[in-house]
């Protein structure tokens, strides 16, 4: 019995590496995200970068476009020639979409003629999808979907990994550092009434570089997990009967 079930491990094995090479070497040109190059063997960042937040609130007011950018693969090996490749806008269901040309730089614009290309000897590009400040991110959030679309230099690679997701404003925002972990333990519940809260009382920004720097050194989060406690206790002291409330009428509070 171990023996068949050995054998039918063995062949189940095999399938799978002749799919990964009929993907990496018998099939046509493909396109895919991923991580970046130096965490691309890594599983757990298999998926990183899937969604980023970007804020221009900290942004000098004479700022009117920024960068965020995603890496990119090709499969099947290298070219001799440069191969441009296509991208598209996604809508998302039940959010406010960017709109081109407002929100961002469509990605057709002539001025990215030369930008959406895989050069040649090379599989991999960090492309920039440029933002646009306009007044409308004032007050709103809006979503940008990016997708691969097949043109005639590559076909589309795995599904879950045609696609990245911009969502940015010109407000105040979650940073992505302010993780699950991070409510749990430190910040708790993000709301844009605490954020606001830790920049005024600390004069630290808090914003993803930020807490990149913190959360990479337990003693400063401890420093500051206790200073914004006594802060907020402060804070409430100074105010009996009105305690700070977040954007939703909720106690704002730390763990």
């Amino acid at each position: 019995m171990k023996q068949i079930i050995t054998v039918a491990m063995l062949t189940a094995l095999l399938a799978a590496c002749k799919k990964d090479q009929y993907y990496l070497y018998n099939d046509n040109a493909r396109l895919q995200f991923g991580p970046p190059p130096d965490r691309i063997y890594a599983a757990s960042f298999e998926m990183a970068d899937t969604v980023k937040p970007f804020t221009f609130y900290y942004e000098p007011a004479a700022t009117t476009q920024d960068t965020v950018f995603f890496d990119i693969y090709a499969i099947g090996g290298v070219s001799s020639k440069d191969r441009p490749f296509t991208l598209e806008q996604v809508a998302v269901a039940g959010a406010e979409n960017a709109v081109p040309g407002v929100h961002y730089k469509a990605f057709s614009d002539p001025s990215l003629k030369d930008v959406y290309l895989i050069k040649a000897g090379e599989v991999h590009l960090s492309i920039p999808i440029i933002l646009l400040r306009d007044p409308s991110l004032k007050s709103k959030n809006v979503q940008l979907k990016v997708q691969v679309k097949a043109n005639e230099h590559f076909l589309p690679g795995e599904i879950r990994k045609l696609w990245r997701r911009v969502d940015f404003t010109d407000m105040l925002s979650q940073p992505a550092a302010w993780n699950a972990s991070a409510v749990q333990y430190y910040w708790g519940k993000y709301s844009r009434v605490k954020h606001s809260f830790m920049i005024e009382q600390t004069g630290e920004k808090w914003d993803q570089e930020f807490l990149l720097n913190v959360n990479t050194d337990f003693a400063l989060l401890s420093f500051w997990r206790l200073k914004l406690r006594t802060l907020l206790t402060d804070y409430n002291n100074a105010h009996p009967g009105m305690p700070l409330k977040d954007e939703s009428g909720e106690a704002v509070v730390f763990p």
